[in-house]
């Protein structure tokens, strides 16, 4: 007989992606608990069939992951982990632990920090000191370092520790970083998290689908990736170089090395970079996407310092080249470099999708664009365009979802954001039926009244508003 003392359950709705996506990671990491801890045990509630529950648990998204302990429905924990098989096994094993162990000895604490590649350890006067507690906390959330404390003074003394704080020891490049807690010893679990997460990387990360997670969810921003060839020995000694830079910037910018070849086709495609550009080396920027270059002559430890110092890199767009034919058929082909003098004609309203080529609704559009392109192919002031905007980037716009459809109307006036992604659907609609009645849910009244003049008094060529 097997006591089950935890329990997680994932609340869905047969209609939601976001659940079906979850579903065969959920099915994974449960047959992984079964089998290496038979009491932690993961289930699932439909709310379509389940109604009351639903409603006991006040749910309100989907999926919803809340886990039970010891029978409690009153109080269930919500899941705060990463949503992979590993994160939710680390997150169900964490919880369902003793607890971070206290070190009350040197012994201890050197065994403790030689065993794992990272640990955290707080050095507090008092384990159930407020700060000691939070701590505590932490460690329920981070599940991917190990965590320990101590109030024994031989380990302070040991790890030339003076007051209360957290070290996070690491076998990797400068082996600890300190955390050392403010004037009025409080220690707040937001910034200790943080603090744990832009140390716990390496200065130059080795870029993976393991630590991507950790990149894209960091802190900091402004991102360097330098690209080399690892079968090529004097690619490899820029690391040492790209080290140098890194501990400089740590902090503002991370260092990230991409070998080209990894597995990794779809970051080349994203940045523009084959196998033969190596070494090479990118920085962007993730707020505003922009990314920049650097040339391969200035990989050096002192060039890369002033480029990042003095912010003389210019930013850079991919573009393809531009099709011969790009222009005779009624849909135009727009790329990076002739999208400008097209969208910016003075004398031409330009009707653009940006779509991806594995788009689903980019697909089902296309027949229909093809259409509208037909349909107004002999008006001499309105063009209806394509691009494929995962070869191609431009410097105004920023494309976050496919198909995207974008109204640029003559004479420089305002750009028109039509819809996005699955809203789509919407214009899809509309062209089945007629090319005149635009759904207001997705275009707004300037272009159903552009689209509508065209159409009935194309000869007055008259604008928008």
């Amino acid at each position: 007989m097997i006591c089950i003392s935890l329990k997680a359950v994932a609340i869905h709705a047969p209609w939601c992606g976001h659940c079906r996506q979850l579903e065969p990671v959920y099915a994974e990491a449960a047959g992984k608990l079964k089998k290496e801890v038979p009491a932690l045990r993961l289930a699932k509630v439909d709310t379509t069939e389940e109604k009351e529950l639903a409603e006991e648990f006040e749910i309100g998204s989907f999926p919803t992951l809340k886990m039970f302990m010891n029978g409690d429905r009153k109080t269930p924990v919500d899941y705060s982990g990463k949503r992979t098989v590993e994160g939710i096994t680390q997150w169900m094993k964490r919880r369902s632990g003793p607890g971070a162990p206290t070190l009350d000895s040197v012994k201890s604490a050197a065994q403790f920090i030689d065993a794992h590649n990272l640990t955290v350890v707080g050095f507090f006067h008092s384990v159930d000191s407020d700060e000691a507690k939070a701590f505590k906390e932490v460690s329920l959330e981070v599940t991917d370092v190990e965590f320990g404390l101590t109030a024994t003074p031989e380990v302070f003394q040991e790890y030339e520790v003076k007051a209360s704080s957290v070290v996070l020891f690491k076998k990797f490049d400068d082996g600890r970083a300190d955390f050392l807690l403010p004037e009025d010893g409080k220690l707040e679990k937001s910034n200790l998290t943080t603090f744990i997460a832009e140390n716990s990387m390496e200065l130059i990360i080795p870029f993976s689908q393991e630590s991507a997670d950790k990149i894209f969810s960091s802190n900091i921003h402004l991102h360097s990736l330098l690209f080399i060839n690892s079968t090529v020995e004097s690619q490899k000694t820029l690391l040492v170089q790209s080290k140098v830079v890194a501990k400089e910037f740590k902090g503002k910018m991370l260092f990230i090395v991409i070998d080209v070849t990894a597995a990794l086709s779809h970051v080349l495609t994203y940045f523009g970079v084959s196998e033969e550009d190596a070494p090479t080396a990118r920085v962007i920027n993730m707020d505003t996407a922009k990314k920049f270059s650097i040339a391969s002559e200035d990989l050096t430890a002192l060039n890369l310092s002033c480029c990042f110092v003095s912010s003389v890199l210019q930013p850079y767009y991919r573009s393809e080249e531009i099709p011969e034919d790009w222009d005779k058929k009624p849909v135009k082909v727009l790329v990076g470099k002739n999208f400008d003098s097209v969208t910016q004609n003075s004398s031409k309203n330009v009707f653009v999708e940006f779509y991806a080529p594995w788009c689903g609704h980019c697909k089902e559009l296309s027949p229909i664009w093809d259409q509208l392109g037909e349909k107004y192919a002999d008006h001499d002031d309105i063009i209806i365009a394509k691009m494929d905007a995962t070869a191609n980037e431009v410097e105004a716009l920023t494309i976050d979802g496919f198909p995207t459809l974008k109204y640029f109307p003559a004479g420089g006036k305002e750009i028109s954001d039509v819809c996005c992604g699955e809203k789509t659907t919407n214009f899809l609609k509309w062209t089945k039926s007629t090319f005149i009645t635009l759904s207001p849910v997705c275009l707004t009244a300037d272009i159903i009244l552009t689209i509508t003049r065209v159409e009935c008094k194309s000869k007055e060529k008259r604008r928008p508003g």
